[in-house]
């Protein structure tokens, strides 16, 4: 590291698909993020950047990926390169001017996916990973108050999705149909609600606060012991849990966005930095986090499939990726929509678990199993990690009934299959539909379609509201043209359709 700060280049190339405004787009903001991030470039220290790409592409879009990547400011130049023979077709490359006070053999040059082929003596190289995301805090009152934790200011509250309730309130509506926060449209296992009626006698009980029969059913099932689970008020509350026992201040955190926003929450609370990716093809970007991992990095967060949009990341990126990964570093796949899973190259992440890797995979029974109200939700981990994160564990944070209905659900296969037999059919109908009124959708793999109104997605939002139709405006997820919808009973997904028709004026 040098005294006193000097002009240094930083090297990329990536290869895109095909020759678009968003494929270019994208690519070139994902490049520009990874090159900052390998080499903890702030935008202010970027003198400018020279973008090149190859004859099949044009050069008018890179600078607009570098845009949304936050460098409004910075000189941009793009152009064309002379063509030579046997040249990687549709690459783009970029040339990194910043002061730094890093030294020639500290800079981390980036090729990513198909570019990597360019300079693999460059490309091997990993390397430190630093995105500055500033959130402004939110004014705190002028009222006097005691002393509290800055870092709690960074902490964005989480929007939950429309209470049916509420819009009857609003607008007097009584025929609501909610399709907006991923919940079972068939609702809970019968099995549960059965078990769940027999068992109100028993509400003046204390819970069991080692979640005993639930804990030695799921464990039986799943192939592990049963301390290696970690039950929680929803697996939000796991997230919470593995904050407490491993981050603090200092410490990093890595995810990709959007994605669920609980993992920014945990960061924030425990005083620790959040790292932020793009995501690559509506999926985490495994390749550009594994670049990013830098000596603070504690913690990565993979939501997979990834919400809101569906995508998943296969087996064969996952075990490239923790290939890769330090001993010391915990990485955690949120698995919140397994049990929708079709894929058939989705990743098996118990088995690093049953191994003995710092992974910790999350899955609930509020999705599929119908039980959102009880909130029930559950970490599997190696020993030698449960062991810890049960020290912060509060008692009897799993209250009786959601223990009793989870057990319930757990047994009722029927209603398993059936929720999947019904999620696929809508699924495939609700592809017709979008694609026939020329919407783009993100395939998923989940319970949910993400897609593209290309539109104020929240001005559509207002119009199904006034349908007595609840959806999700992607506006929360800093995408503004995008709507989430929750794939519904036949019923449902037919007058959700004929909502947003009206709603399109289509």
């Amino acid at each position: 590291m040098l005294s006193f700060p000097v002009t240094r280049g930083i090297r990329g190339a990536i290869t895109v698909d095909v020759n678009t405004e968003a494929a270019i787009t994208n690519a070139a903001c994902r490049l520009t993020k990874t090159m900052m991030a390998a080499n903890q470039v702030d935008i202010e220290e970027i003198a400018c950047i020279i973008f090149s790409v190859t004859q099949d592409l044009d050069a008018g879009f890179p600078a607009a990926g570098a845009r949304l990547a936050g460098l409004t400011e910075t000189p941009l130049f793009c152009t064309n390169e002379v063509p030579v023979p046997g040249s990687l077709p549709r690459c783009i490359r970029a040339l990194m001017l910043v002061s730094t006070n890093s030294t020639l053999s500290e800079m981390r040059h980036i090729y990513l996916g198909e570019a990597a082929s360019l300079r693999p003596d460059l490309a091997a190289s990993t390397g430190l990973l630093e995105l500055d995301e500033a959130l402004s805090p939110t004014p705190m009152p002028s009222v006097q108050a005691p002393t509290y934790r800055q870092t709690i200011l960074n902490i964005v509250p989480y929007q939950a999705g429309k209470p049916i309730s509420e819009l009857q309130r609003e607008q007097g509506l009584t025929d609501i149909i909610k399709l907006a926060s991923n919940e079972n449209p068939l609702g809970p296992s019968p099995k549960a609600i059965t078990a769940l009626e027999d068992s109100l006698g028993s509400l003046n009980i204390y819970p069991d606060g080692n979640c005993f029969e639930l804990r030695e059913a799921l464990a039986q099932r799943l192939g592990v012991s049963g301390m290696q689970l970690i039950f929680g008020n929803g697996s939000d509350e796991v997230i919470k849990m593995l904050g407490l026992t491993f981050l603090e201040p200092g410490d990093e955190v890595l995810i990709c966005e959007p994605t669920f926003s609980e993992y920014a929450y945990v960061t924030h609370l425990m005083g620790a930095k959040l790292r932020t990716l793009p995501l690559a093809s509506h999926a985490f970007d495994l390749e550009a986090m594994s670049l990013a991992i830098n000596p603070r990095t504690k913690m990565v967060f993979v939501c997979n499939p990834n919400n809101p949009t569906g995508a998943y990341v296969s087996q064969e990126k996952v075990n490239a990726f923790l290939a890769k990964i330090p001993d010391n570093v915990l990485v955690v796949f949120d698995e919140a929509y397994y049990e929708y899973v079709t894929a058939k190259d989705y990743p098996d992440t118990l088995s690093y678990v049953r191994t003995g890797q710092n992974v910790v995979v999350l899955r609930t029974f509020s999705k599929i199993y119908g039980l959102a109200g009880l909130r029930v939700g559950y970490g599997v981990a190696p020993k030698h990690i449960a062991r810890l994160v049960h020290r912060v564990r509060e008692p009897f944070n799993i209250n009786g009934a959601a223990q009793i209905g989870a057990l319930a659900a757990l047994e009722d296969d029927d209603h398993i299959r059936r929720s999947q037999e019904v999620n696929n059919s809508g699924k495939s109908w609700l592809y017709q539909e979008l694609s026939s009124l020329g919407l783009k959708y993100v395939p998923t793999e989940t319970n949910f379609i993400f897609f593209n109104l290309e539109q104020d997605s929240q001005a559509v939002y207002q119009k199904l509201l006034g349908e007595g139709v609840i959806a999700r405006s992607g506006a929360i997820f800093g995408c503004p043209t995008w709507l989430r919808v929750t794939i519904g009973t036949k019923e449902q997904n037919h007058r959700f359709i004929q909502a947003l028709k009206r709603a399109l004026d289509r």
